[in-house]
């Protein structure tokens, strides 16, 4: 049988990676779903994405390629028609003379080849790539030109500015769902990218000259793009329509909340419309957690924290503090530990405001300042609600903070955020509060202070030895052996050199020193120096230990550390 003419199951059973037996069940498996043998093959954990291409390019001698590793000029983007390249699964890498370098997920796909020799009129040299990294580089090479085209069509299809005013409103209120209209889909288009990109903030500025739309990724704003400003006035009407907010008033703040649906999942975002002199600047936050499932391992905790995390929510009565900056991450910390002790045969009720995400099984309740119904008000009709368990969004005042001192101290497990720091400074602002020391030391239970530092790229990040202020700022002795890390830039963390965030802490448990310090009144600094002798690991060194084991950087430990010092 010659190379060419053989299918790709025979091909993974002469590598070795499939036996016989595997490749009859995947081939009756594909009479009914009529997806491809490879397809199958990854689906079901029996070989990689990975192993497949590595099985084809020895049997057909065709080089397979890291499409990680690949940066495609932005020329090529216009080579191939987009409807082919997703159709044949093909990406463009290299053009080079007449010809022009694919990378395909299924080179024994010779029709799709020829397909794209005809369209494009060049020479084509095949190489293999991973299917899912293939629409990775897809996504990124299309998206933010159909963005671009979508606003140049919508400017072309208007008169000028007045008459794009006067019909924003009517192309804001057409569903998204089936509408072609270039406004829709280029906030469709703007959304998506930014879930795909693990945004965490869309921020959509009118300027004098331009609307610029920036997204916040691992803590850090990027520009996303430019467009012209006559556009705003259109993005803002059908991003408040899909809010649920007033389009027609453009005088005061509006907040609104939508759900979008991509690649199978709901996402939430929180809208934030404020009035500024060019028109009205709107924050998206998105609120569900990108790629990350509510489990207590994904959090980041030091293993000596994670055991303290798991006696704080195996308790049943008291206050579990988690404390931080915005954007510190505290909200997925305190969804986490309900998700942790949820059960049929626990009553879990939370406040919040907003609902930042829906959980199932769990009663959530919306404050709602105009109609009275304040944090206060809603954990007062709580307590009459039979609940085991408490979670208010945040204890922002003394009313607040005194009923839920109450609440823990009568037999309820309550679950709160604050905005301090650190944790021994939780303790000072309760007692600003109006709360007797007293009471703060017999209802609390533990504090976690909480922020985010970026984490180094796995793919790009460069060993070396540190030098002489490192080691003095890490404590390294100078005669012991250590191999530092440091940023660098590839395409995987988009040149950046820090891909994700990884979650630091300091974890106070309240033991019974520390219940008798708070009552005697000692200071925020006598109680941290105590919470360090009973054990509590301080944020600071938290960082220091992921710079040793290469998590992050010095640069990132200096930035995160320095207002301690």
């Amino acid at each position: 049988m010659r190379q060419g003419n053989l299918r790709i199951g025979q091909i993974l059973i002469n590598s070795g990676d499939i036996t016989e037996e595997q490749l009859d069940q995947v081939l009756l498996k594909q009479k009914t779903s009529k997806k491809r043998v490879a397809d199958i093959l990854i689906e079901d954990g029996i070989v990689t994405e990975q192993q497949v291409c590595k099985a084809l390019e020895k049997q057909l001698f065709i080089p397979y390629i890291d499409l990680d590793t690949i940066q495609i000029p932005e020329d090529l983007g216009s080579i191939i028609p987009e409807d082919l390249a997703q159709q044949h699964m093909v990406v463009p890498i290299e053009l080079e003379g007449r010809f022009l370098t694919v990378a395909i997920a299924d080179p024994l796909n010779y029709q799709g080849i020829k397909d794209i020799g005809i369209a494009t009129r060049y020479k084509i040299k095949p190489v293999i790539g991973e299917a899912s990294k293939i629409s990775i580089k897809l996504r990124e090479m299309y998206a933010t030109k159909k963005a671009i085209d979508d606003a140049q069509a919508f400017l072309e299809s208007k008169g000028g500015k007045t008459q794009a005013q006067i019909e924003a409103e009517e192309a804001a209120q057409n569903d998204a769902s089936g509408n072609d209209q270039p406004i829709i889909r280029f906030v469709n288009n703007m959304i998506e990218e930014a879930i795909y990109s693990k945004t965490s903030d869309i921020h959509i500025e009118p300027m004098e000259k331009c609307l610029r739309i920036r997204f916040r990724i691992d803590g850090k704003l990027q520009k996303y793009m430019e467009t012209a400003p006559e556009l705003i006035p259109s993005v803002t009407s059908r991003i408040k329509f899909i809010g649920n907010m007033n389009i027609a008033e453009k005088r005061i703040p509006q907040d609104g909340r939508i759900n979008y649906r991509v690649g199978g999942k709901d996402i939430d975002f929180r809208i934030s419309v404020l009035p500024s002199i060019f028109g009205e600047k709107i924050v998206m936050r998105i609120t569900t957690s990108l790629g990350m499932e509510l489990k207590k391992e994904n959090i980041g905790f030091l293993p000596e924290n994670l055991e303290k995390f798991n006696h704080l929510v195996k308790s049943h009565r008291g206050i579990i503090l988690v404390t931080g900056a915005t954007g510190s991450g505290k909200s997925t910390t305190l969804y986490t530990a309900l998700h942790e002790v949820m059960g049929e045969d626990i009553n879990i009720i939370t406040v919040e405001d907003p609902v930042e995400q829906i959980q199932p099984g769990i009663t959530q309740v919306q404050t709602n300042e105009k109609a009275g119904l304040t944090f206060a008000a809603a954990l007062r009709s709580i307590l009459r609600q039979d609940p085991d368990i408490i979670m208010l969004g945040e204890i922002r005042d003394g009313e607040t903070a005194g009923i839920a001192v109450q609440a823990a101290i009568t037999g309820h497990l309550v679950l709160s955020t604050l905005h301090t720091y650190d944790a021994p400074s939780s303790v000072a602002r309760l007692i600003d509060m109006g709360i007797e020391g007293y009471m703060v030391s017999s209802a609390l239970l533990g504090i976690i202070a909480q922020k985010l530092a970026r984490r180094l790229c796995t793919s790009c990040k460069e060993a070396y030895n540190p030098d002489k202020n490192e080691r003095l700022g890490l404590r390294i002795p100078e005669d012991q052996q250590i191999t530092l890390y440091r940023p660098v830039g590839c395409e995987k963390c988009n040149k950046k050199g820090y891909k994700g965030r990884i979650a630091v802490h300091e974890v106070m448990l309240l033991t019974t020193k520390l219940k008798r310090a708070i009552t005697d009144g000692v200071s925020t600094d006598e109680l941290r120096d105590l919470a360090i002798e009973d054990g509590m690991i301080p944020m600071k060194e938290n960082v220091r230990i992921d710079v040793l084991q290469g998590l992050t950087s010095y640069e990132e430990y200096i930035d995160m550390t320095i207002s301690n010092d």
